[in-house]
């Protein structure tokens, strides 16, 4: 087994079995404030170039990327990811988004892939600065990601949630989802050199205008 490989058999196995515990006791009440002291990124939010709503959950991420565009922080919206990119853009135009203020990229499968795939489109529009859209358990990945493969664009992080997670049932669905970022966290640091430690954005010059 190659060595990479075979390192990260190990942290999935570490993980796994954290996932587990956090399942077995799925009502502890050290780990809900735990993970959300550790994972939540919320950056401060100011007006940018463009809002990019991240894939992998269709109701809290293309709602708030819509609140977003409503308060006039970005004119054009980018929704990144396959699965359902239809779905988030669905959302938007339902929230009040214009369809051509909407760009979407429909081919990564990952938060890595999401990075790569929407840097040539966000070069090509001339964003400078960006505000990432995510569940609150995903920030901390999502951020890294995009500051340490997306360079040249300062990227500020917006959280979201959806209402059903306020519930016992989804607070404990909230609380799984966190427990894997556990395991994606340090496989991610393995695999790819992506560590999760958040830096300090770069100023940036003149924003783009709309186009």
């Amino acid at each position: 087994m190659p060595a990479r490989s075979f390192k990260f058999a190990i942290v999935v196995a570490i993980g796994v079995l954290l996932l587990a515990a956090v399942l077995a006791y799925g009502g502890v009440r050290w780990f809900d404030p735990f993970w959300r002291q550790v994972l939540i990124v919320q950056t401060d939010i100011a007006p940018a170039d463009a809002i990019v709503v991240l894939g992998g959950e269709s109701q809290g991420r293309p709602a708030e990327g819509a609140r977003l565009y409503k308060k006039g922080l970005a004119p054009r919206v980018f929704v990144v990811g396959t699965g359902d990119n239809e779905r988030n853009r669905r959302v938007l135009v339902r929230e009040g988004v214009p369809e051509d203020r909407i760009i979407c990229e429909t081919a990564s499968e990952s938060t890595l892939e999401n990075a790569m795939f929407v840097h040539p489109l966000l070069e090509n529009a001339g964003v400078q600065r960006a505000i990432l859209v995510t569940s609150s358990y995903h920030t901390r990945r999502a951020l890294a990601v995009f500051q340490q493969r997306v360079p040249g664009i300062r990227f500020d992080m917006a959280s979201s949630r959806i209402g059903w997670w306020d519930t016992p049932k989804g607070r404990r669905q909230e609380d799984a989802w966190a427990a894997i970022e556990f395991i994606k966290i340090p496989a991610y640091w393995i695999l790819y050199g992506i560590h999760p430690w958040i830096e300090k954005s770069p100023p940036v010059g003149t924003l783009a205008p709309a186009t």
